[in-house]
């Protein structure tokens, strides 16, 4: 919702919980798309990430009456991010075969490389932000999304422990293992930063 005055958006907010599915509709459309980036991160499909992305509003419709305290945004995210994690977990409970076999040049690492580029250092390097993505995706769920939350989406520590319900001592701990994690793949792939 950036660049849309507090004001406006409390009183969206007020005329949704009112019942006025237009409000709703805009304070959603200004968040649909962010939304979606985030769960297909992580999730890892378009199809799933829709599925959900949609749930995700119709339950925020159907409770904004109720809506109270967190930002909207940042109540939104809540609400897809625990529906993203709970497919995940849906997911490991009926495990799929790999259709293909396993890749020989699959690395995985006994002990993490030593610290390299710093993330933000990635901004311009396209090659480098496809690896990002790929570490990304190799990360455990709740890794991933404490550093999508923190580093792509923008919330503080704070909105974090709240949208993931844990505490902030462990929102820090998740999100530096994943930095240190998505960091160790980029050095593994030879990133050596804009200098290298």
């Amino acid at each position: 919702m950036t660049g849309t005055p507090d004001g406006e958006i409390q009183l969206l907010i007020e005329r949704a919980k009112a019942g006025d599915t237009r409000a709703f509709e805009d304070l959603a459309r200004r968040e649909e798309r962010a939304l979606y980036r985030h769960v297909v991160r992580i999730v890892g499909t378009t199809a799933d990430a829709e599925d959900i992305v949609q749930d995700a509003l119709f339950s925020a419709w159907r409770s904004i009456a109720s809506f109270q305290g967190l930002s909207f945004r940042a109540w939104l995210f809540r609400i897809a991010t625990n529906r993203a994690l709970d497919q995940l977990r849906s997911r490991k409970r009926r495990p799929e075969l790999p259709l293909d076999p396993p890749d020989d040049d699959d690395v995985t690492w006994a002990e993490p490389v030593a610290p390299g580029p710093d993330l933000t250092q990635l901004v311009g390097d396209r090659e480098a932000l496809a690896a990002v993505e790929t570490a990304l995706g190799s990360l455990p769920a709740e890794q991933r999304t404490a550093l999508l939350l923190r580093d792509v989406e923008g919330f503080a520590y704070e909105e974090i422990s709240v949208i993931t319900s844990v505490e902030i001592g462990t929102v820090k701990s998740r999100i530096h293992r994943g930095r240190l994690a998505v960091r160790n793949v980029l050095i593994a792939r030879g990133w050596r930063g804009p200098e290298g």
